[in-house]
């Protein structure tokens, strides 16, 4: 069995980023703290930090990070249900990775009744997050993240929330100036493409299952579907938006499709082992995307038979 006092003297290492400040905040000498390092590696038999500026975890120091962590999170959690009378502080902030895609369009919606009911502090990283989420330095526990990649961290699982579909959309005066005889090899070189930030090679595999072209294009790039959005509207290129998105625009955007529809699988990344309120924010999540399934076909086809 790992020592708890142990696990908190590594954490703390880790949160404060040094032996002193880690003792200081413990209320231990300097020596202790490096004792108790010594005393965890030699238990698992490998080190757990490596000693530069600044200090850096290793992968086993990251494991243990967030073991500690979610044993954090469990213990209140136990505590809550059986003395709730005690008035042990609620467990009610927790953070989520999620993509910028759902961020402009189901997430906030899907969340905001279960913030609610339980007077939830939501911490929302930003951008698709890391395959490993112990590299996030923070205080703020990372309960789950959403990705595109279904590939499991240890002591993770993924729940499949479905597909995401992408359009590739642009105005009709561009379709008409840039993709007159359709999407061909000769016309995307000319052709200038709006992409979110670091997908580039998701838009280029794109266009090789549209066109077989497999070469170089112009782009901008952007951090949301909503300022591609505006650029695209703006008659200055073309791009992949998700259909969530184009859903809630359909009524003023004058927009045509270029291609058949892009689908990529959502997941919801969450430990094995994870506080009630991390569980009930799971089940939420895939019920808005079950929601958006069963009504998604009637508003695709609206947006479609509109725009195209």
């Amino acid at each position: 069995m790992l020592d708890s006092k142990l696990l908190q003297t590594l954490a703390s290492v880790i949160e404060t980023n040094g032996f002193e400040r880690a003792a200081a905040q413990l209320g231990v000498t300097q020596s202790a703290v490096s004792q108790r390092i010594k005393q965890l590696e030699v238990m698992v038999g490998q080190p757990l930090l490596v000693r530069s500026q600044p200090l850096e975890p290793t992968a086993a120091g990251k494991t243990l990070l967030q073991h500690y962590k979610q044993i954090k999170l469990l213990e209140l959690d136990l505590m809550q249900h059986l003395k709730p009378e005690a008035g042990i502080s609620t467990l009610n902030m927790l953070s989520i990775g999620a993509d910028a895609d759902s961020l402009s369009s189901w997430l906030m919606p899907a969340l905001l009744p279960l913030i609610k009911q339980h007077a939830l502090q939501l911490r929302i990283l930003p951008g698709e997050h890391l395959a490993d989420p112990a590299t996030r330095q923070n205080s703020t526990h990372l309960c789950g993240w959403l990705s595109h990649d279904g590939t499991t961290t240890h002591g993770s699982q993924c729940l499949h929330l479905g597909m995401i579909r992408y359009q590739c959309v642009c105005t009709p005066a561009y379709r008409e100036s840039h993709f007159a005889d359709g999407v061909t090899p000769s016309s995307l070189p000319h052709a200038h493409a709006v992409v979110l930030h670091g997908q580039q090679a998701r838009h280029a595999d794109y266009l090789q299952t549209l066109a077989a072209y497999q070469g170089s294009f112009p782009f901008s790039s952007m951090p949301t579907p909503d300022t591609m959005f505006d650029f695209i509207q703006a008659g200055l290129g073309y791009g992949l938006i998700p259909q969530d998105f184009l859903d809630h625009v359909a009524a003023n955007a004058e927009l045509v499709t270029l291609g058949a529809p892009l689908h990529l699988p959502l997941y919801w990344h969450h430990w094995r082992a994870e506080p009630a309120i991390a569980r009930a924010l799971g089940e939420a999540l895939l019920a808005a995307r079950q929601a958006r399934h069963d009504e998604h076909s009637k508003l695709s086809a609206g947006f479609i038979a509109i725009n195209d």
